[in-house]
């Protein structure tokens, strides 16, 4: 096997999902905002936080299914187990599931992007898409782990059903009731995203948001936008943004999607926040 195939193996990179978390509200409406908006606590059957035994289970497994693919030595997974040649090489692993089944007993399922290796008169590399494999993790009283077994190759988990967003209508930026506020937004994309211009003059005053340094794109501006009061806060001046920004560089284009928090000011419209995360509305909230 040639030293490009050993290399290519050994660009292992473990990317391990968290869950987002609105850190760091303004305050006044927007923190009353987020502090309605925050998430319920997940159930005590599943553990998903990554400061938990749960997540370090997840991260625990994503290695181990890893170097199982590869075919490293598991003595430091479980010093029973072996692994074989599977011709796959790994280009990213992740844990998307993690559940508590008993006393420090959990069951996780780990995604790996993986890229099949076939051999020729020249070398090829085929990516042979997303596979998911179940693991038994054991953790102990101090949170020392092992693996129980083998991978098992399983079927996709199920998606889970869309979440609510507080905003739903997003229409083009040319629609005569988003003009102001698209006009505001196209400016403020091109300055954050482009640097043609200074953020300062699109946002609030103290707002305290700095442009994408360096410059990711040459051009950006908003391709769809939607707005709606901000949930949970009765005041007219503030509007909560949906918007999906085309943005173009020298290597290709991208459409990214933002929650902008607006607010209305010597009769025009400024980007009072930039929220790091799409805003969705409780099951329990109108």
């Amino acid at each position: 096997m040639s030293s490009r195939f050993q290399w290519f193996r050994a660009r292992t990179l473990s990317t391990i999902l968290a869950a987002l978390v609105l850190a760091g509200a303004a305050a006044g409406p927007i923190a009353l905002y987020l502090t309605l908006t925050r998430d319920t606590p997940a159930p005590a059957t599943t553990l998903d936080q990554p400061d938990g035994r749960g997540g370090v289970a997840g991260e625990f497994a994503a290695l181990f299914v890893a170097g199982w693919l590869r075919g490293d030595d598991l003595g430091f997974f479980n010093p029973t187990l072996t692994a074989e040649d599977s011709g796959l090489l790994v280009e990213r692993v992740a844990p998307v599931r993690t559940t508590e089944r008993g006393q420090g007993m959990f069951d996780v399922v780990v995604a790996a992007d993986v890229v099949e290796y076939l051999a020729g008169s020249e070398e090829q590399f085929r990516p042979a898409g997303l596979r998911f494999y179940a693991v038994g993790v054991a953790s102990d009283a101090v949170g020392d782990m092992t693996v129980l077994g083998l991978p098992a190759l399983v079927e996709a988990p199920r998606v889970p059903d869309a979440h609510q967003m507080a905003v739903t209508d997003l229409r083009l930026p040319s629609t005569p009731e988003l003009a102001e506020p698209a006009r505001t937004l196209d400016g403020f994309f091109a300055a954050y995203l482009t640097g043609v211009a200074d953020v300062g003059l699109f946002s609030s005053p103290n707002a305290g948001i700095a442009a994408v340094d360096p410059a990711p794109f040459a051009s950006a501006r908003v391709a769809e936008l939607g707005w709606g009061p901000v949930p949970g806060v009765d005041q007219p001046n503030l509007r909560l943004a949906r918007v999906v920004v085309d943005a173009v560089a020298t290597s290709g284009r991208q459409r990214l999607e933002y929650s902008i928090v607006l607010a209305e000011r010597d009769a025009r419209w400024e980007v009072a926040q930039v929220l790091h995360a799409p805003v969705v509305l409780r099951a329990d909230q109108p």
